[in-house]
């Protein structure tokens, strides 16, 4: 497994990808406990960008997800195209995360919204749950949930983080690299 760091923009915390067998496995915010919600045995081995080799296949793919996240946080990526491992939810859960990944680009669904869409329409309190797990923060927008009533709701990984990541799909923020 390839386990990497990314400096985020906008005062953020760090974010932590996973990368195992050609496939994105999790990206979570650092502020989130790792071990617990990826049942990690022990502290992996974080590698930087410079300690990629470009001929090991899950190093180029954990490249093209940073160069990927730059370009979302600059406000020149809609859509992430990598390939996914959400493996490690429930039949359920996974159902609920394959439905936020077909969320658009700035807009939002409440939680009722998203249990319709998975045709459980009363199970909204379990789908929160699920998105609640979700193992690949950002790139599976759950920060693109609100609550019922329009008001911003939860995030795993906090409240400011999910106004920044709407507020960069807004317009509002773009984050120039070659700045920093």
């Amino acid at each position: 497994m390839v386990y990497l760091t990314y400096e985020s923009p906008f005062d953020l915390p760090m974010m932590v990808l996973c990368v195992h067998e050609g496939r994105l496995r999790s990206l979570h915010w650092q502020n989130e406990p790792a071990q617990a919600r990826f049942n990690l045995s022990a502290e992996p081995s974080y590698l930087t960008l410079q300690d990629l080799k470009l001929d090991d296949a899950d190093h180029v793919l954990a490249h093209k997800v940073v160069t990927q996240l730059d370009e979302y946080f600059a406000g020149k990526r809609r859509a992430f195209d990598v390939p996914l491992d959400l493996s490690c939810g429930t039949p359920f859960q996974q159902q609920v995360w394959r439905a936020l990944y077909s969320i658009p680009y700035n807009e939002t669904i409440s939680y009722k919204t998203l249990a319709t869409m998975i045709d459980k329409p009363t199970a909204y309190r379990a789908c929160a749950n699920a998105n609640g797990k979700n193992p690949i923060s950002l790139i599976v927008p759950c920060h693109r949930v609100i609550a019922a009533d329009g008001s911003i709701g939860g995030y795993t990984g906090g409240i400011e983080i999910k106004e920044v990541l709407l507020g960069v799909e807004k317009g509002e923020l773009k984050y120039d690299k070659s700045s920093s």
